[in-house]
């Protein structure tokens, strides 16, 4: 029955349509009714009926897109005033983070601004963060705290992460900050909400783990164990991710069938010793069903994560067919549930775990012939690892392009690092891990067996970075545009489906209308071929700009720089925004003076991109170390940019010259100042010069006419810009 892939087909187009073009709700109904009416009357012919619900599914999915983003005028009110105000809440969910920090996720209940109430109606969930670990807290609690509430919102970047689309995929409305756990103080609480019991033993189980064994094995354990990957320090975060291994580590459909697993061989132990149980059902109706409940209970304790969800999904749905003694198409079951979950949240489609999960499950299905014949003719001792190379190889063929888009990464060691890592970590590790939960009796026992399943996962990550240290096995970044995603995803189509039988006549045709598309969609430019381009990229805080002549030269002048050191505006704005419009490397990088808002986010650019010169007024010995150290491990040449104007020769597209006053007193008097003169205008940069500075400037004359004025020290009142405007008069 096509049914089921079509309505999949039709549900993500309309998804993916949605945020460029809404069709209008009268528009959208007519069509609705039209496709009811058609498909009533055409229900005789299956293949017109397929095409009705297409129509169908694509409308409703485009229609139903807007709706789930809580975007009404309550929440532009509430997080358009820059006072604090008292919030009470229920607490939802308590997630720990790395470096001792904590996020709570709460239901608004009240909300206080001054003296005066606030009114509203509807549910809204807020997401608070809290510089410390929040401990004792559970799910049901009622809390009241103090705090500024904002709207989640984009930087406004080419290529960025849509962070305000995550958290709604999420129910989160506004999110809070409060610096520690004192400034939280608990009123209430509902004692018979559901998840405080799991909560509170999670807890407990997290404080046992850290008695007993070193910290670095309690964080990964807590990971692997309580699905806290949150807590993992951001060094090994990186290495997992650099091995192409992270997914052991983030409690994940994996995890979830493996306890199903083990759980189903004890219980079959006990079931097939008693001749009455075996002469009433077959363990196999039986069984799985008696599991579910142990399943659900693991979802819970681990967070409810989108990839758990699924399988227990379809360990339920399995469970009931073998019930039935009904037979399913697995690939069909698991894009029934795809759709289910995208009708039930539309925006999952963009959360990188539910892409992650449903496409790496559907690799494996798709290859599920190669993997079980595979097995055939070779010796025993064979057979798995061949099995598992296989697995392994066709969950990364499916989940490389999304990879890409969201991490950007490419892991060559994944392959190989799989065949150690899923034993030590999924087959080892994890149920001794877990087996040591369950001891909580037997404290000697128990503390044994997670030393254990420490000492495997350490094991782990040492034989993961002596991988990662061979020549051609280190992970490398990549930024592409969306067009150049969408080649890699269509090469990787017909190796995809190569292994399904009913597709294998049509292999050939396949194979190269996407080549074609891949090679149209590779070679597709975003980047402006026009002679001159000037983007002015938002950053938050400090300048960064980015000077294109067309496909042949770039210059990225500054990189931002946020004051916290967990958010690098170089890897999370820059480099997408980069790949986005098309720039693979930078002819050069110029620093216009030397201060966090300028520099910072140059470094993750810098040792990411090829770069072929950078540029500063400064000393390389008194730039900042985190340049000074990329700039000697990358072997960048540094061109240091004298006193007065300087010429640069090796720019293509009209005249470019440089300006530094040597300023001892004030570094933003020292900035290096670009312009550029074209057949029609000229192009004035001028970093954060204040009024010495601009006087420096105006006194050593300018090279020609300025049309484009970028005003200095980000318009600051210091910065002397109206003197500026009114002696250059730009356009």
């Amino acid at each position: 029955m096509l049914l089921i892939p079509v309505a999949l087909v039709a549900t993500v187009a309309g998804l993916l349509l949605a945020p460029f073009y809404v069709i209008p709700q009268n528009v959208a109904g007519l069509l609705l009714v039209g496709s009811l009416l058609c498909g009533f009357f055409l229900r005789k012919y299956p293949r017109r009926c397929f095409l009705v619900a297409l129509l169908f599914f694509f409308l409703l999915a485009n229609q139903r897109y807007p709706l789930a983003f809580p975007t009404d005028d309550f929440v532009e009110r509430l997080t358009s005033s820059a006072r604090k105000i008292i919030v009470i809440a229920e607490l939802q969910q308590v997630t720990q983070r790395v470096e001792g920090r904590s996020q709570l996720d709460l239901k608004l209940l009240e909300l206080i601004d001054g003296e005066e109430p606030v009114h509203f109606s509807g549910n809204y969930r807020l997401r608070l963060y809290v510089n410390e670990q929040v401990r004792g807290l559970l799910p049901g609690d009622h809390l009241r705290f103090k705090s500024r509430l904002r709207k989640p919102r984009l930087f406004g970047t080419p290529g960025e992460f849509r962070w305000p689309r995550y958290l709604a995929s999420q129910g989160i409305a506004v999110t809070g900050w409060v610096k520690n756990a004192e400034k939280i103080e608990l009123v209430g609480s509902a004692a018979k909400f559901p998840l405080r019991s799991i909560a509170a033993w999670k807890e407990q189980a997290a404080d046992r783990i850290g008695e007993t064994v070193s910290e670095s094995q309690a964080l990964m354990l807590r990971a692997l164990l309580l699905g806290e990957s949150r807590v993992l320090p951001d060094a090994v975060r990186e290495k997992l991710a650099h091995a192409g291994i992270s997914h052991l580590f983030a409690i994940s459909g994996l995890h979830l069938g493996l306890i199903g697993m083990l759980g189903y061989r004890l219980l079959f132990c006990f079931y097939r010793r008693s001749p009455l149980l075996l002469s009433w059902q077959p363990p196999q109706r039986i069984l799985p069903l008696l599991l579910l409940p142990v399943l659900l209970g693991y979802l819970l304790l681990t967070g409810d994560a989108v990839s758990t969800r699924r399988a227990f999904c379809v360990a339920a749905f399995v469970a009931v067919f073998w019930l039935w003694r009904y037979s399913v198409n697995p690939l069909r079951l698991l894009m029934t549930l795809a759709l289910l979950f995208l009708l039930f949240n539309p925006l999952l489609l963009w959360q990188p775990a539910w892409q992650l999960s449903f496409a790496g499950a559907a690799g494996i299905l798709l290859w599920r012939p190669f993997w079980q014949q595979a097995a055939n003719g070779l010796p025993r001792f064979l057979r798995a690892p061949v099995q598992l190379l296989l697995v392994t190889t066709a969950a990364t063929l499916a989940t490389l392009p999304l990879v890409l888009i969201n991490f950007h990464l490419v892991a060559p060691a994944g392959l190989l690092a799989n065949l150690i890592a899923v034993p030590l970590v999924a087959l080892l590790a994890l149920p001794v891990g877990v087996f040591a939960l369950l001891l909580s009796g037997v404290p000697l026992l128990g503390d044994l067996c997670l030393s254990i399943s420490g000492t495997m996962l350490e094991a782990t990550v040492f034989l993961v970075e002596k991988l990662l240290a061979l020549p051609g096995f280190s992970a490398q970044y990549l930024f592409l545009s969306r067009w150049q995603y969408l080649a890699v995803a269509l090469l990787l189509l017909p190796l995809l489906v190569s292994a399904q039988v009913q597709i294998r006549r049509f292999l050939p045709r396949l194979t190269v209308a996407c080549l074609l598309l891949a090679l149209l969609s590779g070679f597709s430019q975003t980047a402006d071929d026009s002679d001159l381009s000037l983007y002015l990229f938002s950053v938050g805080q400090g300048d960064s700009l980015l000077l294109s002549a067309g496909n042949r030269q770039a210059v990225l002048i500054d990189g931002g720089g946020l004051y916290s050191d967990r958010f690098d505006v170089g890897e999370r704005l820059l480099a997408p925004a980069l790949g986005e419009l098309g720039v693979q490397r930078l002819s050069a990088v110029l620093l216009t003076h030397d201060h966090p808002d300028h520099r910072k986010g140059l470094v993750f650019i810098l040792n990411k991109f090829p770069v072929a010169e950078f540029w500063t007024a400064e000393n390389t010995v008194n730039l900042h170390p985190s340049l000074r150290q990329v700039l000697h491990e990358k072997e960048i040449p540094v061109r240091r940019i004298p006193p007065g104007w300087s010429h640069v020769e090796d720019w293509n597209v009209g005249k470019m010259q440089l300006f530094h006053f040597a300023d001892a007193r004030n570094k933003n008097d020292s900035s290096l100042v670009l312009y550029l003169k074209t057949q029609h205008a000229g192009l004035l940069l001028t970093g954060d010069l204040e009024k010495r500075g601009v006087k420096k400037l105006l006194s050593a004359g300018l090279p020609g006419p300025v049309g484009l004025l970028k005003l200095p020290h980000h318009g600051s009142r210091h910065s002397a810009a109206e003197r500026l405007i009114h002696q250059l008069q730009p356009e």
